[in-house]
């Protein structure tokens, strides 16, 4: 609310009619008394603002405390930025989830159900092969190639080499643990038929023996 004084000093003859539009305008270019008119604002908001905007340092804050608390809140924002980007992630790839074919699921819980299948008949034949404590098998080519690149120092190539190795070495298991499934199978086929068959003749037996003795005896007792 406007009071109607006068700064100090001034009187209304000092007030020309320009000054007045500007006092209407809501901007005032009189300087109060003590303040030099070339004053920025950036001495006035260091008086009043109570920062140092060249170092950004408080009032009675050591330097090196101010620095560590600016690294500190640094750090946070750069953490709490890392944790907003995987929450985004985990978003998508949950939607990406949601949006997965259901054909694609069923498929994948089908071969996850054979490869579970197949894992309980891995190293069946394991008894059968030699003790460690024989004598070793001979080396494959592939095991002299990667001891010969490891002896060039070509561990690049040796690691490839390693790498197909073991692919081979898990086909091999594959394939004997498929053998070994096949087998139990038929075995299992087999058994159930001759139990049928078994079940079969005792009924058939069974219904002889009922036409052969019972039938004539009670006609007999008649």
């Amino acid at each position: 609310m406007y009071s109607g004084l006068l700064p100090k000093g001034l009187t209304e003859e000092d007030l020309s009619p320009d000054e007045e539009e500007e006092e209407d305008g809501g901007e005032c270019s009189v300087q109060p008394p003590g303040c030099p008119a070339g004053a920025s604002t950036a001495e006035t908001a260091s008086a009043h603002g109570g920062s140092n905007p060249q170092t950004g340092d408080m009032p009675g804050v050591p330097l090196e405390m101010w620095r560590k608390f600016q690294d500190l809140r640094k750090r946070k924002n750069e953490t709490k930025t890392i944790k907003i980007r995987e929450k985004r992630r985990k978003r998508r790839r949950k939607g990406a989830e949601r949006r997965e074919p259901a054909g694609t699921r069923e498929q994948e819980e089908e071969q996850q159900k054979h490869w579970n299948d197949l894992q309980q008949y891995f190293g069946v034949n394991d008894r059968f092969q030699p003790p460690p404590c024989s004598k070793p098998p001979p080396k494959s080519g592939l095991e002299k190639n990667i001891e010969r690149a490891i002896a060039e120092g070509d561990f690049a190539k040796a690691e490839e080499m390693s790498d197909r190795l073991a692919t081979r070495e898990l086909a091999v298991k594959i394939a004997e643990a498929a053998d070994c499934r096949d087998f139990v199978q038929r075995k299992q086929e087999e058994e159930a038929s001759r139990a049928a068959q078994k079940r079969k003749e005792q009924i058939t037996w069974g219904y002889d023996l009922f036409l052969k003795f019972l039938i004539p005896s009670f006609w007999l007792q008649k």
